[in-house]
C-alpha cells in the first residue's frame, strides 16, 4: 500500500514539475516573441521617420531652390 502511494505522488509530482517547465518555456517563448514584435515596430518607425525627414528635405529644396541656406548646402556639398 505505501509502495502505491509512493508511486502515485511521484507520478503527480513528476507530471506537475512537467507542467510548470511547460509553462516557464511557453512565457519564455511569448517573451521572446513580444521583444521581437518590438524590436521589428521599432525598426520600422524608425524607417518611416527617416522617410519622413527626406521628403521634408526634398520637398523643402523645391520649394525654396535659391534660400541661402540651400545654396550654401549646395556649395558645401560639392567640396565634401
Amino acid at each position: 500500500m505505501d509502495f502505491e502511494l509512493r508511486r502515485a505522488r511521484e507520478k503527480l509530482e513528476k507530471e506537475q514539475k512537467e507542467r510548470k517547465e511547460r509553462a516557464r518555456l511557453k512565457l519564455q517563448k511569448e517573451r521572446k516573441a513580444k521583444e521581437e514584435a518590438q524590436k521589428q515596430k521599432e525598426a520600422l518607425e524608425a524607417v518611416q521617420r527617416s522617410r519622413r525627414i527626406d521628403a521634408a528635405q526634398a520637398q523643402l529644396k523645391v520649394s525654396t531652390p535659391f534660400s541661402p541656406l540651400s545654396l550654401l548646402s549646395n556649395l558645401f556639398q560639392d567640396y565634401f
